[in-house]
């Protein structure tokens, strides 16, 4: 899914000079510092300013601003807080969003929930009702059967705005039971629910549908029912990010879709809605208004005309599939086409966009095969070779839909946006990687979907890295590193279903804790190999935190856990706290990580003379480095570093502290 951005600000420093003023030099000196990004120097030059200053206001904020670009995050909101306490009333929204954690909050999480449903009190958790658990968690009326097949039809209804249908769902008993769960939304109906030619009772909690047996279910045996409903489905109004219906109009014509990940595929259609529910295989009947197409996952086997001027279109998937992988459109669309081939053989890539789109959409699926080329190289062959590519025109941004992945935003009409891709489009890149990290490699539980959105935004990097060298690699890695908002840890709680994608960091966060794991690694050579290997071992399972801990664990052979336990439990990445002093050419430079366990370790870099990198592998423990015929030194972060004088893996992200 698209990572969301919801505020950007520019600022810079705020010097007001008058030819009066007693400190007017030293202003200039400060504004010296700052152009030549010795912000060291003007931290310390603002430290003996500030008591002598009647009204420090716009000093403290100058020194937050040389803190926030040395990266001690801490200090620089101190000093923010204490330019706004003191009347300093520039940057408002700037310091606004860095100093008030509940205006933060309240702007990340407009398109995802309502606000009142996080806990203030203790740091803005979740607050979880039965209704989470009982999506969210694997109850025994769960975990008594598996299903390997789904075969479903829709009905979608566009005058007003509802559907109806039915799922024929195929399933194994693994446990002897007389009762199953399976899921659909409150708001709609269920009609019948018909096994061996009769009807079942039921009940409904919220959205779980609780299905009794006359007769025990005994374990191993496969049986088929049939669910049938009627509604109106949820309307999305933020998505993807918030999850539903998506009812649009191009040119008078419908164009429609839905997109539901943390909502949950049942908000559309009956199944047993849980990450760890693949079924083997999947039959997609989509009934549209005559005229219009049917869009969906896998490969479409037929089109046959209906009574009322309705289509039935019927889309076969032939591999494993995520629930909210899931998905149909509906439009007017034209379909193009092309085959790939590589080694071991070839697949089709089709292509379905809005007519008028048709000539920009052909120049942007140009980038395609490249693109999968380079996820072909780190990560193997593309997993849905049966199904072959498909991209969809979606109304709305993008979502990663199995062999049916939505791309919003008019081809060829769209910024670049927040991300830099060179001469490529961010959301098939970022979209694309999801075929291997989301849809192939699946988590099992909300808490762990930076394992999917975590390795396709690193694939971003990697696809830099691939096209246009290390140096790329670590511009766009340093971007990602500046939208992280350190409010939540990137795990979260386990069966509830509980919203990850608030904050946006099991992107970037998750991505910089791929980055850094790779220089700590420091051996590009075992990193690849072990992120290939992984994929691999997991390619159509399940895979939680946990099991791509201990295969780095195995694969490194060393114990990562206070590593990962930082990044990924830890709302706060780690703290370098260092000190200095440069007297005589002599630098003496002490640090050490902070904030972290006994075991932690994690290399850094600092810049010498401008010109020269050394990498440092910092601990808990406080070491020293000695050098001579050293005129600067400074620690690169994500806003200030140059790319091609880095000694490899020595750039991390991190936050400082300056001991003086």
């Amino acid at each position: 899914m698209k990572k969301l951005f919801v505020f950007c600000c520019a600022f810079s420093l705020c010097l007001s000079l008058s030819a009066q003023d007693p400190f007017n030099s030293t202003y200039y000196k400060i504004s010296e510092y700052f152009n030549n990004a010795e912000y060291n120097k003007a931290v310390a030059l603002l430290d003996t300013l500030i008591p002598k200053y009647l009204n420090p206001g716009e000093l403290y904020f100058n020194r937050g601003l040389a803190k926030y670009y040395l990266n001690d995050q801490l200090g620089a909101n101190k000093d923010f807080l204490l330019a706004q306490q003191s009347g300093f009333n520039q940057e408002a929204d700037f310091i606004k969003w860095r100093t008030s954690l509940d205006f933060k909050v309240k702007e990340l999480v407009k398109p995802y929930t309502d606000f009142k449903t996080l806990d203030k009190k203790h740091g803005y958790v979740q607050v979880f009702t039965r209704k989470d658990s009982l999506m969210g968690a694997l109850r025994p009326q769960r975990t008594c059967y598996d299903v390997h097949f789904y075969d479903l039809t829709v009905k979608i209804q566009p005058k007003s705005k509802s559907i109806e249908g039915s799922n024929r769902i195929y399933f194994q008993t693994i446990h002897n039971t007389r009762q199953i769960q399976i899921d659909l939304a409150a708001d709609l109906k269920i009609t019948s629910i018909v096994w061996n030619g009769k009807e079942l009772e039921f009940t409904r909690e919220f959205n779980a549908v609780f299905i009794n047996f006359d007769n025990t279910l005994a374990e191993g045996e496969n049986h088929m029912l049939t669910v049938n409903y009627k509604g109106k489905p949820v309307i999305s109004h933020s998505p993807p990010w918030d999850g539903g219906f998506v009812w649009k109009k191009n040119r008078m014509n419908w164009w429609i879709g839905v997109a539901c990940e943390h909502m949950g595929a049942s908000s559309w259609w009956p199944c047993k809605d849980h990450l760890s529910e693949k079924p083997d295989s999947m039959r997609i009947n989509i009934q549209v208004p005559e005229g219009y197409q049917a869009v969906s996952n896998g490969n479409l086997r037929s089109t046959k005309p209906l009574q009322n001027h309705y289509t039935n279109f019927e889309w076969f998937v032939s591999y494993p599939i995520n629930s909210y992988g899931v998905t149909f459109y509906m439009g007017r669309f034209v379909n193009f086409n092309e085959v790939y081939t590589n080694a071991n053989g070839s697949y089709n890539m089709d292509y379905y966009v809005l007519p008028q789109h048709l000539d920009s959409a052909r120049i942007l699926y140009g980038q395609m095969k490249d693109i999968v080329r380079v996820y072909e190289k780190l990560y193997g062959e593309y997993p849905y070779k049966k199904d072959g590519i498909g991209m969809v025109e979606a109304p709305y941004a993008g979502m990663e839909h199995q062999s049916a992945i939505a791309i919003g935003d008019e081809y060829g009409n769209k910024e670049k946006g927040d991300r830099d891709i060179g001469d490529y489009d961010y959301l098939l890149v970022h979209e694309t990687a999801h075929e291997w990290w989301g849809n192939t490699v699946t988590m099992g539980d909300m808490a762990d979907a930076w394992l999917s959105e975590g390795f396709a935004t690193y694939s971003e990097y990697l696809f830099m890295e691939e096209k246009y060298g290390y140096d790329a690699y670590i511009k766009v890695a340093a971007k990602g590193m500046q939208d992280i908002e350190n409010i939540w840890p990137m795990v979260g709680p386990r069966d509830v279903n509980d919203n990850a994608f608030l904050g946006g960091d099991i992107y970037y966060k998750g991505a910089a804790m791929l980055h850094n794991l790779r220089c700590e690694i420091n051996n590009d050579s075992l990193f690849f190999t072990m992120i290939k290997g992984f994929f691999t071992e997991y390619k159509f399972k399940i895979s939680c935190t946990q099991d791509f801990i201990d295969y780095v664990n195995k694969s490194t052979r060393k114990d990562n856990t206070d590593f990962f336990n930082k990044f990924l439990y830890d709302a706060t990445p780690p703290i370098l706290q260092y000190s200095y002093s440069i007297i005589n050419g002599k630098l003496e430079f002490s640090y050490q990580w902070i904030h972290v366990g006994k075991n932690f370790k994690m290399p850094f870099g600092i810049i010498l003379n401008g010109n020269k990198s050394k990498r440092f592998e910092g601990t808990a423990n406080r070491q020293t480095y000695e050098a001579s015929n050293i005129k600067s030194f400074y620690i690169p972060n994500e806003m200030r570093f140059k790319k091609n004088i880095f000694e490899k893996n020595s750039f991390t992200y991190f936050w400082t502290s300056w001991v003086r």
